[in-house]
């Protein structure tokens, strides 16, 4: 039996919605909670620019009680221009109300990273267990644990 697209995406968002709010198991990547919380408490404005929908994006941060530590949120889904367009990263140095050159990106994908390294920005390139086969040669460094990168050692790195 084929399934129309459109049919797929509801069936998929159904389940998606339904594993998030049931879940007890979902976490966040070890050590990100830890990293914001850490940036956070030292006076680092954070901003998350994201490719997923806006609508995911707020379930996540509340799921997960992320507001309180964020100055703004952007959807790349929201843009004229998807990554490897450096919008999204020009767009959160808007909202950040920094210059770029005080910015710094995570991210664990090639698009990604291409788009931080358009936009000039700073690019910690994340191998994530969940993103294989991504090309981190754009990046500035490259981490596999958010600890490598906490504030008191970025300092160091900087």
């Amino acid at each position: 039996m084929t399934e129309k697209a459109e049919n797929l995406m509801a069936l998929k968002r159904k389940h998606f919605k339904h594993l998030f709010e049931n879940d007890n198991d979902l976490a966040l990547l070890d050590g990100v909670h830890d990293l914001i919380k850490d940036y956070h408490n030292n006076d680092l404005t954070l901003v998350l620019a994201s490719s997923a929908s806006m609508v995911n994006i707020n379930r996540i941060f509340e799921r997960f009680d992320l507001n309180q530590y964020f100055k703004a949120k952007i959807s790349g889904a929201d843009l004229k221009a998807s990554k490897p367009h450096p919008e999204i990263f020009l767009k959160a140095a808007q909202l950040a109300e920094k210059p770029k050159d005080n910015c710094m990106v995570i991210e664990d994908s090639t698009n990604g990273i291409a788009a931080a390294h358009a936009a000039g920005i700073y690019c910690v390139g994340f191998k994530s267990p969940h993103s294989t086969n991504q090309d981190y040669s754009k990046a500035n460094i490259v981490i596999s644990r958010f600890e490598e990168i906490k504030y008191n050692k970025l300092l160091n790195t900087l």
